[in-house]
């Protein structure tokens, strides 16, 4: 977490962005958080270490400004946000495609809400060439896939 933390706030900052101790409480919190992340989640932790009562949109301002360096990826179709796994480590020659950053199949397990983001180049080449022929503009490209990840199916099967 430290590492990924650090990362993130260099690069915000050689972004020009304000990083103010609340936004850096809010990376923290979602740093230590797994799946999906809700802004009630993020909102209850910051009011149990904060002597203030904190309103839900002071969590969701600093959750969309995560989102909007691309810290977070906001899904609205399960309501939260994810960590962007490209937030986690090191970017290289296998991340040099402008898209690769902003474009992901996301695997969210209905059974326990873990996240898997998966960045498949190939496919959305595909998609985005499908997309752009029909003259359509894609304004996220983000698809939200569900269903139950291999650690659960194998806890049901045992069922």
């Amino acid at each position: 977490m430290v590492i990924a933390k650090e990362k993130i706030l260099v690069d915000c900052i050689s972004r020009g962005a304000q990083v103010t101790p609340l936004r850096e409480q809010v990376l923290d919190i979602v740093l230590q958080l797994d799946g999906v992340i809700k802004a009630y989640t993020v909102l209850a932790q910051m009011q149990r270490v904060s002597q203030n009562v904190v309103a839900p949109p002071t969590a969701y301002r600093a959750l969309d400004f995560w989102a909007d360096l691309g810290v977070l990826h906001k899904i609205p179709a399960v309501n939260g946000y994810i960590l962007c796994h490209h937030a986690q480590h090191e970017c290289n020659h296998h991340c040099n495609d402008v898209h690769e950053h902003n474009s992901s199949f996301i695997l969210v397990c209905t059974e326990c809400g873990a996240v898997d983001e998966q960045s498949l180049n190939q496919e959305w080449a595909a998609l985005r060439t499908g997309v752009e022929r029909s003259g359509f503009s894609l304004k996220e490209e983000h698809v939200v896939l569900t269903g139950v990840c291999a650690k659960c199916q194998h806890h049901l099967d045992l069922d």
